[in-house]
């Protein structure tokens, strides 16, 4: 289907001028001065080419969700009013592609704008070299993404078959005992087909929830007091964080534990001379633990993690204090997709969750970790710099999916946040916006909406739905003017509707935070990512999203001027099939 969305309004005189200066492409336009003239009365219905519809007047901050026949026929209160005008697609049939669009006037006449195209990579980076922003390809997909790939490919093949329990563990919890030297069988490649050591491994810390062993290969990577200091804080804090938010998981083993793996066999991975291109690889779930009774299958709740070796003795070198610091992250984000295999797979006998869904939930499982020390260390505490919107050790958490959502909010009509790129489990951008997108449903919904996400059978599209009691278009809809909405400067945040603010995050600030830290020269260009494109009064603009996300025009109707009409069409003019969930957010500025 080629499809577009045009949004016209009943203006003349004035002229849209397209240009590209970033990665977010920028529509200006060459208004000119308004002169101010006597106020016009607000008519009840204005035209749209020659049809008449009822004028909406909105309070300042109010938002509504047009769909169906509405976009065909948008008219708006006008005389100096303001409004953030936002299209998008929602359609659960669309295919992942870019859709063309059009937002003009119904009357105007003339030439349309250039149209802005989508790149045909899937991802972009933010770099800057220039004083306009810069879109390019995206860097090569990590060694990490390359195996979050290759465990939720696998854990889409579950058919229903669990694990047994091995046979050495008693099904007592209060009578097991865990092995002192324990043999497990290990993954040791990235291709598609799977390969596996032997890993012989000690236990060196046991808790009520974690059991840590390390590979006899690596037994003084580090000390006993290490990691006792690492086992209780995932005994205490993460594990219980993640499981009274997700769900308890499975427990196939019955030993009511799981087991913390540290073995250089996942450093290896990635072979040293691939570490400055890909990355490396820090640690993973594998489902086929729990879904296999083979005997490459160790048949219970296991986590693999990387090892220091500052040597480089298996892979790049790796620094004590980079792992100390990169597990506790990389362990919550997969604990999240261990318990919800668990939940949905081994216990309930679904399908794993969908990959899009899944990794905003692992994501999110993270800002846990955040949240975790943010209620420790409160402000000033825990801060090198008093004046740190987060403390230290709540940095590593966060921050990546802060960065994640600006690059997804600053390109937001190149990604989708209700289906991956074919090919891919998401990049690191459409994962930062399921994030910001799960964030807002629990500010809205309250943290029990996680849990139900994860604890049935449902998946995708129809469990989020489940969850939020509406519509998928509905909430994108709502969540595509929150991200604007939500602590506007020079507005009381209790002047935005509750159903459009973030309870949790102030996003302006936080984005200032982070424009602060890393700056123009490390990718983060303006200190909101969010910069409307202009919606000029008598232009024709033509342009091309992919559904599941949005862009974002600003529209201001100039003082006597009584109403604006916006239509949303194909390129061609016509209207959009229902198929296509095509839809307008609207949002008055104060």
């Amino acid at each position: 289907m080629q499809s577009g969305y045009q949004m016209k309004t009943c203006f003349a005189k004035q002229r849209a001028v397209l240009v590209l200066p970033s990665a977010l492409l920028t529509l200006l336009t060459s208004c000119g001065d308004t002169t101010a003239v006597a106020p016009v009365t607000t008519p009840r219905t204005a035209q749209c080419s020659g049809v008449s519809t009822n004028v909406r007047s909105l309070a300042p901050m109010e938002g509504v969700v047009l769909s169906g026949t509405e976009i065909e026929c948008i008219a708006l209160a006008g005389d100096g009013r303001e409004y953030l005008v936002i299209p998008q697609l929602t359609g659960v049939t669309l295919p992942y592609g870019g859709y063309g669009f059009r937002i003009s006037d119904p009357t105007a006449t003339g030439t349309v704008a250039r149209t802005l195209e989508l790149p045909s990579r899937a991802d972009v980076n933010l770099r800057s070299g220039s004083p306009a922003d810069t879109l390019l390809p995206a860097p090569p997909v990590t060694a990490q993404e390359r195996l979050d790939g290759l465990m939720r490919r696998r854990e889409a093949r579950y058919r229903g078959q669990t694990a047994t329990p091995r046979a050495a563990v008693s099904l007592s919890i209060a009578a097991a005992a865990p092995e002192a030297l324990r043999t497990f069988s290990v993954l040791n490649t990235l291709a598609e087909v799977p390969a596996y050591s032997r890993v012989a491994a000690q236990l060196r810390y046991a808790g009520s929830r974690v059991l840590v062993y390390v590979d006899t290969l690596s037994s003084s990577a580090f000390t006993d007091a290490e990691l006792t200091g690492m086992g209780a804080l995932y005994d205490a804090q993460l594990v219980p964080a993640v499981t009274r938010t997700f769900g308890a998981g499975s427990d196939i083993d019955g030993n009511g534990r799981l087991i913390f793996l540290l073995t250089p066999t996942v450093n290896a991975l990635i072979p040293a001379s691939n570490c400055a291109v890909s990355g490396f690889v820090r640690g993973f779930f594998y489902s086929y633990d729990l879904s296999n009774a083979g005997s490459t299958s160790n048949r219970g709740e296991i986590f693999y993690g990387y090892v220091p070796d500052p040597a480089g003795r298996w892979s790049c070198a790796q620094t004590k204090a980079d792992v100390i610091s990169n597990l506790p992250p990389t362990f919550i984000h997969e604990l999240q997709h261990m318990v919800s295999f668990g939940e949905h797979a081994v216990k309930r006998g679904g399908d794993a969750e969908e990959a899009w869904l899944n990794e905003g939930l692992s994501h999110l499982a993270e800002e846990i970790g955040s949240l975790t020390y943010e209620a420790r260390f409160p402000a000033p505490s825990g801060r090198t710099v008093a004046s740190q919107i987060f403390p230290d050790s709540a940095s590593p958490y966060i921050t990546p999916n802060l960065l994640y959502s600006y690059r997804y909010l600053f390109s937001s009509g190149i990604y989708s946040i209700t289906t991956c790129a074919p090919g891919t489990f998401c990049s690191l951008s459409e994962r930062g916006g399921i994030w910001l997108l799960l964030r807002y449903l629990t500010d809205r919904e309250g943290d029990g909406v996680l849990r139900r996400l994860v604890e049935t059978k449902l998946t995708g599209r129809a469990n989020l739905e489940s969850v939020a009691g509406r519509s998928t278009g509905a909430l994108l809809g709502d969540f595509a003017m929150a991200v604007s909405a939500d602590s506007v400067i020079g507005v009381s945040r209790t002047a935005t509707p509750a159903s459009l603010r973030f309870s949790t995050r102030n996003l302006r600030r936080l984005y200032k935070g982070l424009f602060d830290l890393y700056g123009i020269t490390r990718g983060v260009s303006r200190p909101f990512p969010i910069e409307p494109l202009t919606l000029a009064p008598g232009g024709n603009v033509t342009g091309t999203m992919r559904p599941g996300t949005f862009l974002t025009y600003r529209l201001r109707v100039p003082a006597g001027t009584a109403s604006a009409v916006l239509r949303l069409v194909s390129t061609d003019g016509n209207a959009f099939p229902a198929s296509s969930g095509a839809q307008v957010s609207v949002l008055r500025m104060p």
